[in-house]
């Protein structure tokens, strides 16, 4: 095999091996970890977080419950929409269209003779090297804020956005090591201002590769 078939061959692998490697279906589903600001994939239901969270003022943890509790701030279970959804049917076509997908995920049943769910797609993927801890940001640490207001928890809104008036959930930051450390390095520096510890790792590599 000559160079010029050799170099097109492994060309051929890696374009044809990506879409595995990624974990994805099809290639619009593709997406860089952490890098690929404004990825918004279709949703097997159009779940609006500008209703929910804005106009109804539902509270982020209702739904992902895990985000104080451990590092992953977890999906709803379809139980839990139906809380709600199992009286409010939606005043428009196409929002009772969508309620009703939530009924019929809740009718068909796994081998546990539990519902199956709804199988969202993931909007946010950290590379498998990155250890982040949902908990330690949103309960534990505290927050200085521009003005040096000090709050117990990052509010999520720092690095998902403002989902009261995003609608449906996209990327929204390039949450990169870059955009970590130096929100470290700017929360270590106002809380030696402010005469607190500096706890966030800024050159401690295990801190987030384990």
């Amino acid at each position: 095999m000559n160079a010029k078939l050799a170099i097109l061959f492994f060309l051929l692998t890696i374009g044809f091996a990506m879409p595995i490697l990624l974990g994805v279906r099809s290639v619009p589903d593709i997406q860089l970890p952490n890098l690929h600001t404004d990825y918004q994939p279709e949703q097997p239901i159009a779940y609006s977080h500008r209703l929910h969270a804005g106009v109804l003022d539902i509270d982020c943890q209702y739904c992902h419950t895990g985000a104080d509790k451990g590092r992953h701030a977890t999906l709803p279970n379809v139980q839990t929409c139906m809380n709600c959804h199992a009286t409010a049917k939606g005043r428009t076509d196409s929002a009772k269209a969508e309620i009703g997908k939530l009924q019929l995920a809740m009718q068909d049943k796994n081998q546990d003779g539990q519902p199956d769910g709804v199988s969202w797609k993931r909007v946010h993927n950290n590379a498998d090297f990155v250890y982040f801890n949902h908990q330690t940001h949103v309960r534990i640490a505290k927050f200085i804020d521009d003005s040096g207001n000090i709050v117990d928890g990052i509010d999520c809104v720092q690095c998902h956005g403002d989902m009261t008036t995003a609608g449906v959930a996209k990327q929204q930051e390039q949450l990169t090591m870059g955009f970590c450390i130096n929100c470290h390095r700017t929360q270590n520096d106002r809380h030696v201002t402010a005469n607190l510890p500096a706890l966030a790792p800024v050159n401690s590599c295990d801190a987030c590769h384990r």
